[in-house]
């Protein structure tokens, strides 16, 4: 990539993080939701070890989807007021570096939401992680850059269109299915909670998947919102 088009990520990823940093509307809204999210389930399933146990990988993998959806859907909202959106769209600016910096917030929230979320989820079940702790951390990593580089283009959408909540996980969660499947088995491999003990195929999968929509997106992204 050219200086110039790593400028133009680097300007809007900081301007987002100064924002959210000043805000925090979108970090507090996921932890709170999240943390709803978790104490529901911990409630619900806390019932012996075995039981937690098992539950624990849909559990942590549904939380992950759900606090990506509302991540994802903020995306383009600060840059739908007052025309500002317009006015990115015929910058001079690279739109593909414009979703890129998206992309790349969109992890980071999603990925310091869940590494405050998943000690809670683990305390709560009274499931130790700490023996897996690093291939469950990269998992959790892969599949919020799988949801990502799925919602966030999609997330122009919710810019202009009605009913943009209801719609974008519509789209969202058929498109993102399969690394959330690849997530739940890798997470349950690595547990014992499935037959096959060996998460690497499934991580692999989530790793294919990621190069392929994060590709498609950036290609596509341009057409997105010209149309």
């Amino acid at each position: 990539m050219s200086g110039g088009y790593l400028d133009i990520v680097l300007t809007m990823l900081v301007k987002d993080l100064r924002i959210e940093l000043r805000s925090k509307e979108v970090l507090l809204t996921l932890l709170l939701f999240g943390l709803v999210m978790v104490l529901v389930f911990a409630f619900g399933f806390a019932t012996d070890p075995a039981v937690s146990r098992a539950v624990m990988p849909g559990i942590l993998w549904t939380t992950l989807l759900f606090s990506g959806t509302l991540a994802i859907g903020r995306t383009f909202a600060r840059e739908s007021k007052d025309g500002a959106f317009t006015a990115l769209v015929l910058s001079p600016a690279a739109r593909s570096a414009v979703l890129l910096a998206k992309i790349i917030a969109n992890i980071g929230l999603m990925a310091l939401v869940m590494v405050l979320l998943v000690p809670v989820l683990a305390v709560m079940l009274r499931v130790d992680l700490s023996p897996h702790a690093g291939i469950i951390a990269l998992q959790i990593g892969l599949g919020a850059v799988g949801f990502t580089v799925v919602g966030t283009p999609l997330a122009v959408m919710a810019v202009n269109a009605r009913f943009a909540e209801v719609l974008l996980p519509l789209v969202v969660f058929p498109l993102a299915s399969p690394v959330l499947i690849a997530g739940v088995n890798a997470t349950g491999a690595v547990l014992g909670t499935v037959v096959d003990p060996d998460p690497a195929p499934w991580m692999k999968l989530m790793t294919a998947f990621d190069a392929i929509y994060a590709v498609g997106g950036l290609f596509l992204f341009e057409r997105m919102v010209t149309e």
